[in-house]
Order: structure tokens, then sequence, then C-alpha cells
């Protein structure tokens, strides 16, 4: 599906939206694009082309820089501030933003899409490394600086570049002595996504330093701090280098002192780097993190920490140990779900927060709470009589135990009412049949599995899932939905699954 474009004229300006969502308003813009573009292409300045003047050799042909993202014209205008640029490729898929930074938003990139020397790609960013790392091992033409300047990302597909595999794509066709940029999230509203994009970074064998700074408009919306990353390929950014770097003319916020004083964070906000796990594309972390924050943290009082400051061996050796540490799953998989209700269900005081993340970026923890609150509404939807009797039939794969439980489940349920299969009484998952209480085994784990996957079909597809506005919704246990819903639940997940939860949970 095409974004949806849409332009606000202001008495002071403009403001883009892609899917609802500020890009950009030209009253503070600059804020962002010289915050994100600046600070890269002068440290590419002083190492690769003053370096070589003061050893008294010629400079080279230039910098050449990408920019992913961008289609705007607004950091290709700022990255082409410094002569000492050369060429510039823009790698942007959509050409509707692109068209718009050569026609609408023209006045205020200084017309910079019609620069010889920008190149222009409507191209899948990681399509176009691709091909460009073949390119390079022929001619060897590196880049000096690589841009990231992507859009806000809200689904799985989006998160792609932000990815350990795309950070390893950025390194191959960077110079060893050369920089990345990225735009990030909110240090303060998004926290473990901001700090999931910094451990990737690094995971990815680069050495990043993070940056925060305050765009008016994006406060206006509810955003928060904006933050960046700084990256290095193989050399380290330090302080000394950033104090001498020469700032061009012209630009209306960064100054040296502001641009030093982007690298302090909150020692709560800080400590946060380590609680996190890397996004890569076998095991995507980020979204997650962006559609759940947690930022409830104590804040200290008037303590920070400057990372320039920091040690970048201690660095990388304290993520280290939080990688090792880390679980390789896939947290809004369904599978991963219903693994930590199993864990949860057993523990005196589960936490209801983590049992339904957050699946979709239109959806809110508020309306998860609202669902699991209507669990047992849910289950009275399903024929368990004759849901199980199925499996009992089908599943000759299942441990003899788990056969042997839902037989007894089976024989339970067949005995009593309609209304004394669901205690209604119970707290997010029935752990009662009748007046008997029955062992956390594999009835209670089918429950469970059954009871997740609803709940997350609702978050992904409720439409689909429940039939909003037919017959179905409402209908009862033998209704085609109760078992044809049913029936494609246990098609979906499979025997297998089921008996791979009963043998972990035994085996832990």
């Amino acid at each position: 599906m095409s974004a949806s474009l849409f332009i606000e004229h202001c008495p002071n300006g403009l403001a883009f939206y892609i899917n609802g969502e500020l890009q950009f308003h030209t009253e503070d813009e600059q804020i962002y694009h010289e915050y994100l573009v600046v600070p890269a292409i002068a440290l590419a300045v002083k190492r690769f082309l003053d370096l070589s003047v003061s050893q008294g050799n010629a400079p080279n042909e230039g910098l050449r820089v990408l920019i992913c993202g961008g289609g705007d014209g607004l950091a290709a205008r700022d990255v082409l501030r410094f002569a000492e640029v050369s060429s510039i490729d823009l790698v942007d898929f959509n050409p509707e933003v692109v068209e718009l930074g050569k026609t609408v938003f023209a006045p205020f990139n200084h017309h910079s899409l019609s620069d010889r020397k920008v190149n222009i790609h409507i191209q899948d960013a990681f399509l176009f490394l691709s091909d460009r790392i073949q390119n390079i091992a022929n001619s060897g033409d590196r880049y000096h600086v690589v841009i990231c300047d992507f859009t806000y990302p809200t689904s799985p597909e989006e998160t792609r570049v932000h990815s350990q595999e795309w950070f390893q794509l950025v390194r191959q066709v960077l110079h060893p002595q050369g920089l990345i940029a990225e735009n990030a999230v909110s240090p303060d509203l998004n926290t473990s996504g901001f700090w999931c994009m910094y451990q990737t970074i690094w995971s990815a064998g680069a050495i990043a330093k993070p940056m925060q700074v305050c765009i008016p408009s994006f406060h206006q919306h509810g955003y928060g701090n904006w933050g960046f990353l700084l990256a290095a390929n193989d050399r380290a950014i330090t302080k000394a280098e950033l104090t001498n770097i020469h700032l061009p003319d012209g630009l209306r916020s960064l100054d040296l002192n502001s641009l030093l004083a982007a690298f302090s964070f909150s020692d709560a906000i800080a400590e946060q780097r380590f609680a996190v796990n890397i996004h890569s594309l076998k095991v995507p972390q980020l979204l997650y993190y962006l559609l759940n924050p947690h930022p409830n943290m104590i804040e200290s009082a008037d303590r920070n920490i400057d990372f320039l400051d920091l040690d970048d061996a201690q660095e990388i050796n304290r993520l280290s140990q939080s990688w090792m540490r880390s679980l390789a799953i896939d947290p809004l998989r369904l599978e991963s779900v219903a693994k930590l209700w199993l864990e949860q269900m057993q523990k005196s005081h589960p936490d209801l927060q983590k049992l339904l993340p957050v699946q979709n970026p239109y959806h809110t923890p508020r309306m998860t709470a609202s669902w699991l609150g209507s669990v047992p509404q849910l289950l009275e939807q399903i024929n368990l009589p004759r849901l199980i009797d199925r499996i009992i039939t089908r599943g000759k794969d299942l441990p003899p135990q788990a056969i042997a439980d839902l037989k007894q489940l089976l024989t339970k349920l067949q005995s009593r009412s309609q209304e004394e299969r669901i205690d209604e009484s119970s707290d997010v998952v029935p752990n009662r049949i009748g007046s008997e209480t029955f062992q956390f085994s594999t009835s209670t784990k089918l429950l469970i599995s059954l009871t997740v996957t609803m709940l997350v079909a609702n978050l992904i597809a409720p439409d689909s899932v429940f039939a909003k506005g037919s017959s179905g919704y409402a209908s009862g246990g033998d209704s085609e939905l109760g078992w044809g819903f049913a029936g494609l639940i246990m098609t979906t997940i499979g025997f297998v699954w089921l008996s791979n939860l009963y043998a972990d949970s035994d085996s832990k």
C-alpha cells in the first residue's frame, strides 16, 4: 500500500506528513537536518581532506556521500554546504517524495536535488547497497559518509534498514575511517527502541555515539526529544576530534557547544542500553520495542553521562555481555507470546503487561488490557469438547501424558454445562473446571495457547477473526465461526507446537 502524503500550509511555513506522522516543519527542520548531517560530514573533512593537506599531500578528488532516504532533499542541502563533497548518491524508494523535493520543497532545500553533484536512485536501499558492493569490488570507490535518513518504522519491512545485516552492508561500502549518521527515535519516549538501534550498530562492528536534541515541532506532536546516532566504521570518535572540526557558515541551529552537549544523557536513560536486544532480520526486536515502550524509569537528579567520555573498549565489553544474555526469539511471534504465558502463569504474580504485546501501531496497551479482560467471553465462542476430541483423534505425535491430560479435560467438559466450562472468576486464563482445580498440565497449556492465539489474531486482524458486524460474532459454541476458527488455529499452530510447549515446560 502506498504511503499517504500530506502537506499542511501554515502561516510560518510548511508541515509535511507521511501516514499522519510529522516528518518536518520548515520552521525548525534545520535543527533535525543539521544535527543529522553536519557532524558526520565535518568529521569526514577533517579525517580525509584536512589531514592530507597538513601532511603536505594534495587533497584527493573529494568526499563521496550516500544518503539513504531523504527524498525531500533537505539532508542533501546540508551535505552540499561542504565544498569538499564531490558526489552524492541519494537513494529513496518513494518517487512521490522525491518529486516533492524537486518542486514544493525546492525553496527550502535550496534546489539540492537539481544539483549536478546529486545522483538520485529510486530504489530499495537494501538492493542498492547489494549492487554497490559488487561495484566496489571492481572500482574500490567507497563512500566517506553514509547518512540514513529513514522515516520512523511502523512495520516489520520498515525495520529492515535498522537491522544488524543492514549495517554490515553499510560498513562494506564505507571507507575504513568513514562515518555513519542515523536518524533514530526518541530516547526518552522510546528508550528501548533507541538503545536497540544503538546496540545494533555496535553489533555490526561500528563504533557508535548517541545524540539527542529538542525539536519544538516534534515536541508539539508528542514525539519527545529526538535521537540520532553518529558512528565510525573503524576509527573511534573522540571529543578532541569533534572539538577541532570546522562548521560551515550559515547554520541556523548547530554550533560546537550545542553539538558537544548533544552526547549527554541522563543516567537513568543511559543505563537502559544494556537491557535490550539487538535487532536482526533473523530475530527482529525493534518493532516490538517501538510498539511496546517501557519508559517507567526513576530519573537520577543532576546526573548525566557524556558518551564522548566513555571508553569504547569498556562499552563494547559491557554490550557484548548483554548480547550473550539476550534470547534469540522474536517477541511478536505467536509462539514467543504463548511461551511467555506459560512462564508467567506459573508465577504467583504474573506481569499482565507483558502477556500481550501491542502488535500494530494503531493499537494501544490500554486496548490489549481490555482484550485480556475479555478472555472468558472469547473462549465461550469455542466448542472446547469438540476441539479437544479432534486433537485427541489426530494428535498421534503428542506425548502420552499430554493425551491423558486432554482426555481428562474432555471428560470434565462433557460432564458439565457450558456455564461450568469456563470459570468467569479466573484472572486471565481459566484454571478451574467446575469446583475442581487441575494441575498446570496439557489442559492448561491448551487453553493458554488457544487464548493467546485468539487475542493475537484479534490484534492483527480483528475484523477477520471476530467478523465484526456479522452474526458470527455473537454465535454460540457450535457456530461455524467457533469451530472453523478453532480448526484454523490448531492447523496453523500444529500439534508439533503443542508437543514442544509441553516438552519444554516439563524440562524446566
